[in-house]
């Protein structure tokens, strides 16, 4: 019976990490030793961060590894009887990452600290993939598009794909239609297609995946990725959402840009005639909230960002619809997303994600099309976005044994209502 168990969690642990697993948290690990360069086994290490502590025990190499952490910032403390205590604060952990601390204990009273400063490596010999962690303190810094796509050029290797659009760029020169998507463990890649989110060949890519302001970290893989991104043979995009805490904060806010903003759009006229844009303005504005429930043990973290897109039209000279002057299309996002975070104990946490983008755009000249027509018959209307949901558990049954399930589903679509058919 106990070889059929062991047999049965291996599958169950096969399964979960080979056919989902998807990086969602980072590693913290390290090797303690004393002033003669030995192994210091039994140390106790206490890991403080925003969602609480855990702790490990150093095996008899002198080495602890605590998995499963949130991407932020902590404050690493070992002690052991006999010995001063080493503290070191505010390492940095970033999404995928495995961060290593080499530390060093020193005979001495316990009630004596050495307090360690410092960057500590993010450095990893147990990985070849390259390319960028994008965290939200950046974006926040740096003039960048409010949403996901535009966060992408920021890492070295990624380019305008051209023809895909500008929501799909070029990631170490492959198309713009060959990169992976993944947020919070979900694949939100156009499955059609291969383009972020809701995709046609008529409109390109529309929506934002996820709210701007809920994205905590945007890693872009450009090449040497794990295996369980095997679908992509562009680059991969990964994004972890933030996460509750045990401090309570949220903001509102508010972002527009006028067209008055803009300069002069480049106008230009073709044989069959040109529809021209003359300005466009988008607008957004909403909130976030961060708060714990119980405290050390289960956090929400949820935001809500409607926003606007509206761009202005003229119909091509001596076409009928120039009498209509600047035409407004306009297109309007709500996108939402919560996230639940439960800690059961040291060693397991669940979390649960809810995002989406559900989207509308007016009847109007969705299609450019439509402006060169003789009326406005071919005016249509559009309904596209999303909506995505995981629950992903993180677990250590054993000190042996790291243990990931998840699972995920992603819903998008683009439907157009049209008042006349296409070609005729």
């Amino acid at each position: 019976m106990r070889h059929i168990a062991a047999a049965f969690l291996f599958l169950i642990f096969a399964c979960s990490t080979a056919a989902l697993a998807q990086e969602t948290t980072g590693t913290i690990s390290g090797r303690i030793i004393d002033a003669q360069g030995l192994a210091m086994p039994g140390a106790t290490v206490v890991i403080t961060g925003a969602q609480g502590t855990k702790q490990a025990v150093t095996d008899e190499q002198g080495r602890f590894s605590v998995p499963f952490l949130t991407p932020g910032k902590y404050d690493i403390r070992a002690q052991l009887q006999g010995f001063k205590p080493i503290e070191q604060k505010g390492v940095t952990l970033g999404l995928g990452q495995i961060v290593e601390l080499p530390l060093q204990m020193e005979v001495g009273s316990f009630s004596e600290a050495v307090q360690v400063t410092g960057s500590a490596d993010i450095l990893s010999a147990r990985t070849t993939t390259t390319g960028a962690n994008i965290t939200s303190d950046m974006l926040q810094r740096v003039p960048v598009g409010r949403n996901l796509s535009s966060t992408l050029y920021l890492a070295p290797g990624v380019s305008s794909s051209g023809t895909a659009g500008e929501a799909n760029p070029s990631i170490a020169g492959g198309s713009g239609l060959d990169n992976h998507y993944v947020v919070d463990g979900v694949n939100v890649t156009n499955q059609g297609y291969g383009a972020l989110g809701s995709y046609s060949i008529i409109f390109g890519s529309l929506g934002n995946a996820t709210p701007f302001d809920f994205m905590q970290e945007v890693q872009v893989k450009t090449g040497g990725y794990e295996a369980e991104y095997g679908q992509a043979t562009g680059g991969v995009v990964n994004v972890i959402t933030k996460s509750g805490s045990n401090v309570v904060r949220g903001s509102a806010f508010g972002y527009m840009r006028p067209d008055a903003l803009e300069g002069d759009w480049k106008q230009y006229e073709s044989v069959n005639g040109s529809v021209q844009t003359v300005g466009t303005r988008t607008a957004d504005g909403g909130v976030e909230m961060g708060f714990p429930i119980v405290k050390d043990k289960l956090f929400f973290f949820g935001a809500f960002d409607p926003g606007r897109e509206e761009t202005m039209l003229r119909a091509p000279a001596g076409f009928p619809l120039e009498s209509l002057g600047d035409v407004k299309r306009v297109r309007d996002t709500r996108t939402y997303s919560t996230k639940a975070t439960w800690q059961l104990g040291g060693a397991h946490r669940i979390d649960a994600s809810f995002f989406g983008d559900p989207s509308t755009g007016d009847n109007g000249p969705q299609r450019l099309q439509a402006m060169r027509a003789v009326d406005t018959s071919r005016y249509s209307s559009l309904t596209y976005g999303g909506h995505s949901q995981t629950v992903r558990y993180n677990g250590a049954p054993s000190s042996r044994w790291l243990l990931e399930a998840n699972w995920a589903r992603a819903l998008n679509e683009i439907q157009e209502t049209l008042r006349w058919t296409p070609g005729r």
